[in-house]
């Protein structure tokens, strides 16, 4: 079967649209900690958090251009110990993809779709989600390219119809740090969770056009969603002040509703869904991609697609019910839930295990390249 390739490009807005679709659901620098006015500062230093563990993970993949996460797994560590521990980082999709669609679900709910079941809404994002990655990475590529301009022109849009008023009420960002660094550095530690989501790299990889230059389309794309969460965090916390922005459920979907054109534009949130539709079906359709295509290595299959449509169901059925509501979803995003796990188990546990092998795979290739 031919290799399918995607052009750099291609990663880059895959990644920046998966990495800020969470961006503009929760705004995890204003809702999950104490930052308040200092939320937006908070989004600019996790940058630097979250870049370690990009290239934690990038640098690694790098290294096997033409294997992904299980194949070189196995090389490293064995084939059963490769194939236990390739188990941890696509478990992580899966949990990742029934969390976001039922944020996104949830959201759907509160502000459109009111009397819909969100097994309904759930089970109509997975069946697009699914042809998408059924038809392979080229597929959602193009996708990313057709929906990117759209996407990027929603948020634009949102935000320069929130300037005049975010700019008359800029007096709610001071006073800066008053509190000391303490709440805005916890305000960080969520965003750098979800550094997760760059897990689908090491899937990824072998499928870029230019593997020695996924690292610097990976940090760009963080560095790129990284601006659009500071913008995002001035303008909510400017219009809607720390304190209401830090309450909402999704604020940028409360930002976006609370501004006041004219009396003849309404309903502008839909700018806000939009967006994030866009990016969520992007970042879905990954997810999907990267696990079945992971676990059918794992089982030894010919192709990923045969299970495409089984983790589906199980996907709609993690989505529906695997959260009784979106305040539990809400815990799950705070630092000493999210931090532990996602980037020591999901990231730390595996990729560090994997770099150890690789170290000591080349210290023993050393070794014996200067043995007599």
């Amino acid at each position: 079967m031919a290799v399918e390739k995607i052009a750099n490009r291609q990663l880059f807005i895959i990644l920046l649209m998966l990495r800020t679709s969470i961006v503009i659901a929760f705004l995890p620098v204003l809702t999950t900690a104490d930052a308040l006015q200092d939320a937006w500062l908070a989004g600019i230093v996790s940058f630097f958090g979250a870049a370690l563990l990009v290239v934690l993970i990038g640098a690694l993949a790098v290294r096997y251009p033409q294997e992904t996460l299980v194949q070189y797994s196995q090389k490293l560590l064995g084939k059963w110990p490769g194939k236990i521990i390739s188990l941890i980082p696509l478990g992580a999709f899966l949990f990742m993809a029934a969390t976001d669609v039922r944020i996104y679900a949830d959201a759907l709910v509160t502000a459109f779709l009111t009397a819909t079941p969100v097994v309904f809404i759930i089970g109509s994002m997975v069946l697009a989600t699914a042809f998408a990655a059924r038809a392979g990475i080229e597929v959602i590529g193009r996708a990313a390219d057709l929906f990117f301009p759209l996407f990027i022109l929603a948020i634009l849009t949102s935000l320069v119809l929130a300037a005049p008023q975010a700019w008359q009420n800029l007096s709610n960002l001071e006073p800066v740090l008053a509190r000391g660094a303490g709440p805005m550095l916890r305000g960080a530690l969520t965003p750098v969770a979800l550094t997760s989501q760059f897990l689908v790299l090491a899937i990824l990889v072998p499928a870029a056009v230019e593997p020695k230059r996924v690292l610097r389309s990976a940090l760009g794309a963080l560095g790129l969603s990284t601006v659009i969460l500071a913008l995002i965090s001035i303008a909510t916390i400017a219009v809607l002040g720390p304190q209401k922005g830090a309450r909402s459920t999704f604020p940028f979907l409360t930002l976006v509703r609370a501004l006041q054109v004219s009396e003849f534009i309404e309903r502008i949130e839909v700018l806000a869904m939009f967006a994030w539709g866009f990016a969520h079906f992007i970042g879905l359709a990954v997810f999907l991609y990267c696990g079945a295509k992971g676990l059918s290595e794992v089982l030894g299959l010919k192709s990923y697609r045969v299970l495409v449509w089984p983790m589906a169901v199980v996907w709609v059925t993690l989505g529906a019910h695997g959260y009784r509501d979106n305040f539990q979803l809400q815990s799950l995003f705070q630092p000493g839930v999210v931090f532990p796990l996602t980037v020591v188990g999901f990231i730390l546990l595996p990729i560090g295990l994997l770099w150890l092998a690789h170290g000591i795979r080349a210290f023993a290739g050393r070794l014996k390249d200067g043995a007599p």
